[in-house]
């Protein structure tokens, strides 16, 4: 780890914090920024290796940036980009201020919400708002007095959550790696990228293999064609690759077929089990789906936003979290000599978990209640974590989310309406997991330990990266606003999600405590994760992981379910008929996939800034 590529990816975490709020709130092109897969650091990554690194390597070969250099700026980037868009920066400023903005007489928010709101932590002065959503007049001036106590809040608040999940990446971080051996598919094609070409070449080893080219041109053709129809509706038609099935099965989610290019990737890269085991369990569950809408329709809980609702979907959500607890349980007794080994760290999550419960008691919940937020969000996110490191899953989201597993396991009357309201406020930070930063993270702290890099210095660039994107994405987003008027920006951040915490509130207040036989049913999942894992360690021979059945619930599997079984059959295919020799041109084939999506992607979006186009996207999930 060197001072340059420190600095260096200080320059692009801060690009990362001014450009991602342009491109997803103004120009609303492909979401470079929405997916914890960080396509933009990628973009980036590439950007560099085949433009800035040629050239010095031409010139100046002292000035390039060596691989290990280059990995590190890109770890700093992978967290970088988290923060700008889904991660925090988008759901902050519409949520935190949607309560005074969207309140009127229909929904009683003035005399319900208002007056319960801590002024330290969320802006409530109507007119400051009100220029927020609307545009400052021409004479007028940004309020900076108003914005900085609120902003200053919420950025000590994520570092203090960043320092967090460091930590316990950190603590998991020899037994995931060196014990179990865990491929994290997302950072192996990040190493692909930054590997040297032959003696004497400027430019790395993939841009000489034939098999990187072609599905980066494949990848490129395929997915430019929503973009190309965009701007030339009459002469290019829009392809995209899905095939629904239609069927009047109740309670059955509507199937479909769907090939999604970045999952097909890097579902290339995991063991061909876990691969078989997604797709078999998102396929199983749809039979049990009828079953549980037709004989168990009184379950249906309202748990909150961005979780499963609806009988058959609230007792996937309710499975999920048993099998998760199951799989952080264990993994935490697998690592459990690891962990103790460790006791610096260890010490640093305590002391930053126990200063975010200090945090979220600071919002309105109440303290014996703010370690379950936190707790709940943990487990979500190192089963997603574990999900993307093992199964390369670059986009997905659980069945359930931090605040449905408040709702699900204390009941909205221990809450009250202040504590909904500091509950209803974590969906800035915890709502929609398409992207959040331990995933990321791991990633990062993946190619740390790969490079040999000090874990402590790694994790402080780390630290340092979220600081620095987070202070341009919020002066970035508060300029357009002010300018042109959230109003005019993306209609999701600053309409809908605005009032997802306060109409949550509103529902929340008049709900019962948590039903018993909710509890039944994380039990059975639960059980069920138990017996798979058994299975699993006793019988070599047994085919499905465990990781397939936890999976299962979310809705971005309906979307990615079919890549997986891709990936699986082409992946069988290739080490039956053509050995090593041909799985090895095959990766090179499927990390050429994968680039080429996020690279076409953000071209794109270049292209649009400069024509002016609006809504044109490259779909990356």
């Amino acid at each position: 780890m060197t001072f340059r590529s420190v600095f260096t990816g200080i320059l692009l975490s801060l690009a990362l914090g001014l450009m991602l709020p342009v491109t997803e709130f103004l120009i609303q092109g492909t979401r470079l920024g929405l997916s914890s897969a960080t396509p933009a650091a990628f973009f980036l990554l590439f950007v560099l290796l085949s433009t800035a690194q040629p050239l010095l390597k031409f010139f100046r070969p002292a000035w390039a940036l060596r691989a290990p250099e280059l990995l590190v700026v890109f770890s700093m980037a992978m967290v970088a980009t988290v923060v700008p868009t889904r991660g925090f920066g988008g759901p902050f400023f519409g949520m935190s201020v949607g309560a005074t903005y969207y309140a009127d007489d229909s929904n009683q928010w003035n005399k319900t919400i208002r007056p319960h709101l801590p002024d330290s932590i969320v802006v409530t002065d109507k007119e400051v708002v009100r220029q927020m959503y609307e545009g400052l007049p021409e004479d007028a001036s940004l309020n900076w007095k108003v914005w900085l106590p609120s902003l200053a809040w919420w950025w000590f608040f994520m570092v203090v959550m960043m320092v967090m999940v460091v930590s316990v990446m950190l603590l998991f971080r020899r037994a995931w790696i060196e014990d179990e051996r865990i491929s994290f598919p997302v950072a192996q094609v990040a190493i692909a990228l930054v590997e040297d070409g032959p003696p004497g070449s400027c430019t790395i080893a993939l841009f000489h293999q034939s098999a990187f080219w072609s599905g980066f041109l494949v990848s490129a053709f395929l997915s430019s064609s929503s973009p190309l129809h965009n701007y030339f509706p009459e002469a290019v038609g829009s392809q995209w690759l899905s095939w629904g099935v239609r069927h009047n099965i109740p309670f059955v989610d509507g199937a479909s077929m769907r090939i999604n290019l970045l999952m097909l990737g890097f579902a290339f890269f995991i063991e061909s089990r876990v691969a078989f085991s997604l797709w078999f369990f998102y396929l199983l569950s749809q039979p049990l789906q009828w079953i549980y809408g037709t004989f168990f329709p009184d379950h249906g809980e309202s748990l909150s936003y961005w979780t499963s609702a609806g009988p058959h979907g609230t007792i996937q959500a309710r499975q999920q979290v048993g099998a998760i607890i199951v799989l952080v349980l264990g993994m935490t007794w697998s690592a459990r000599v690891r962990i103790l080994d460790q006791m610096g760290t260890l010490l640093l999550f305590g002391v930053s978990a126990t200063m975010l419960c200090l945090m979220i008691h600071q919002t309105g919940v109440p303290l014996g209640i703010s370690p379950v937020v936190v707790g709940g969000s943990l487990i979500i996110w190192l089963s997603l974590t574990r999900l993307m490191a093992q199964a390369g899953t670059a986009t997905m989201v659980t069945a359930i989310v931090p605040v449905g597993f408040v709702v699900a396991t204390v009941g909205a009357p221990n809450l009250g309406v202040v504590g909904l309201i500091g509950v209803g406020l974590t969906f800035i930070w915890a709502g929609d997991l398409l992207t959040y930063l331990m995933g990321p993270t791991g990633n990062a702290i993946y190619l740390q330990h790969k490079n040999a890099s000090s874990p402590g210095r790694g994790a402080l660039v780390l630290v340092v990266a979220v600081m620095v994107s987070l202070v341009a994405c919020m002066g970035m987003t508060l300029y357009l606003t002010h300018s042109v008027g959230a109003l005019n920006l993306h209609p999701q951040y600053f309409n809908t999600f605005s009032q997802y915490p306060w109409k949550f509130v509103s529902e929340m207040s008049h709900r019962s405590g948590p039903k018993v036989t909710g509890f039944v049913w994380t039990a059975a999942g639960a059980g069920v994760m138990l017996l798979l894992t058994w299975l699993q360690h006793s019988f070599y021979w047994w085919p499905l992981h465990p990781l397939g059945y936890l999976a299962q619930g979310g809705w971005a599997m309906r979307s990615l379910w079919f890549s997986f079984f891709l990936a699986w059959l082409v992946k069988i295919l290739v080490l039956q008929y053509g050995g090593g020799s041909a799985y090895k041109k095959a990766r090179v084939f499927f990390i050429g996939i994968i680039t080429g999506l996020l690279v076409v992607g953000g071209l794109w979006l270049v292209v649009d800034a400069i024509t002016g186009m609006r809504g044109s996207r490259v779909y990356l999930y």
